[in-house]
């Protein structure tokens, strides 16, 4: 073999060696390239994630720091209304009225007295026409046993034709005696929202004897979310309370309708109050 052949397959060996290395560094670099490339994008997710936390955490530490301002503005308005509970509770002034319904007060109020609703029976003529709201503890002087001249009797509910009230139906009716430190109490028939300048203490519903009832009745206004005295369950008839429903011809029609029943709100003066079908129940 000549030597110029010789020469030729040198420089070819040669030259396929330098470049399989320059590849093989060249693939090396970009390697590494990549390898830095992907640990700086690494490190800069990581500290876009730290800079998120931390403003995340500035903000929960400013709503924190709000909350407890707010926090504090409640605790001194909760120390004036107890300073406020205990001077009307201390006062003369203001009134009493009775929750037909219910066995307790709302908020706004004071417990006097719970009881039981009462009056004459619904066959008797004679006798009063007012209920009354029977205190759970009476006190007795000097009696006769067994005269029966004034009767009274336990109020039921008479409901069964009305859905959301047939529950109650013959159950005897709770009631009590709130005491409010305002004056001048009205009850509002045919509205369970008061007028401006005066608080709703309960609103609910018109309730009187049967129209065709030998003894006739006060309107009266049991509260909307009423309650039923404990075993009082058994139809004992007595003093009956139905719901009130207008009927047209001197009634004006509209604005009143026939055969729906009229609701009723109980009000205490209060100036600068706005109308309101709000109550506080307790």
């Amino acid at each position: 073999m000549s030597s110029t052949p010789c020469r030729i397959m040198f420089f070819y060996v040669a030259a396929k060696i330098f470049f399989l290395i320059s590849f093989e560094r060249a693939a090396s670099s970009s390697t590494e390239n990549g390898l830095q490339e992907n640990k700086l994008q690494c490190e800069y997710n990581v500290l876009k994630k730290l800079i998120q936390l931390e403003e995340i955490t500035s903000h929960q530490s400013k709503k924190v720091a709000s909350l407890i301002e707010e926090l504090k503005d409640a605790r001194d308005t909760i120390a004036q209304l107890n300073q406020t509970i205990q001077t009307n509770q201390k006062s003369v002034d203001g009134t009493t009225y009775v929750r037909w319904g219910r066995t307790t007060c709302p908020d706004t109020a004071y417990q006097v007295y719970t009881g039981y609703a009462a009056g004459s029976h619904y066959k008797h003529s004679g006798t009063a026409v007012d209920p009354l709201c029977l205190p759970k503890n009476p006190i007795y002087d000097k009696y006769t046993p067994g005269v029966y001249d004034g009767v009274i009797y336990g109020a039921e509910y008479e409901t069964h034709h009305h859905s959301s009230w047939k529950h109650l139906h013959d159950q005897d009716i709770p009631c009590l005696v709130c005491r409010i430190p305002r004056n001048n109490l009205l009850m509002v028939p045919g509205r369970n929202i008061c007028h401006d300048n005066y608080q709703l203490e309960y609103k609910g519903y018109l309730m009187s004897s049967h129209h065709k009832h030998v003894s006739p009745s006060q309107f009266i206004c049991i509260d909307d979310q009423p309650e039923a005295l404990s075993g009082g369950y058994a139809n004992h008839n007595g003093k009956l309370f139905y719901f009130v429903s207008g009927s047209c011809g001197s009634l004006k029609c509209p604005p009143y309708r026939e055969g729906f029943e009229l609701t009723c709100a109980v009000c205490s003066y209060s100036p600068n109050a706005k109308s309101t079908n709000i109550q506080p129940y307790k």
